[in-house]
């Protein structure tokens, strides 16, 4: 079932945009999967990833396991940091984030809006 989620990216932030509603079947968690993986080989290394899934409806068991897939991707390919708009009912984002802590190291929050997750993301690592 093709929903309306999408990926972006912007070239200038070196970001991508992931948007995610409604209840992926696996033909639409593949889709948007080969998006992502395209946004990520435009990017550069420590790119940064905004993902609302405020309208996204958790997925089966084989959508789980795409995603996964993807967290490998990304943080096979030096992702950044991570900013989740999970908005005022979080069921869709606490899927998410829960695949990405088994499966991945890199840092994640959940955030209600858009400006304070782009503040996050834009936000430079503090030099050791």
């Amino acid at each position: 079932m093709k929903t309306e989620s999408y990926v972006k990216y912007d070239p200038g932030k070196n970001r991508i945009y992931l948007y995610m509603e409604g209840s992926h079947d696996v033909q639409e968690a593949k889709r948007l999967y080969n998006e992502y993986v395209k946004a990520i080989e435009l990017a550069r290394p420590g790119f940064t990833v905004l993902v609302d899934v405020v309208n996204y409806v958790p997925g089966s068991k084989e959508v789980q396991e795409i995603h996964k897939a993807a967290a490998h991707y990304a943080e096979d390919h030096h992702i950044g940091k991570v900013a989740r708009i999970v908005g005022n009912t979080p069921l869709g984002g606490m899927q998410i984030d829960r695949i990405v802590k088994h499966e991945a190291e890199y840092e994640s929050r959940h955030f209600f809006d858009y400006e304070d997750a782009e503040e996050y993301l834009d936000l430079k690592p503090e030099k050791d």
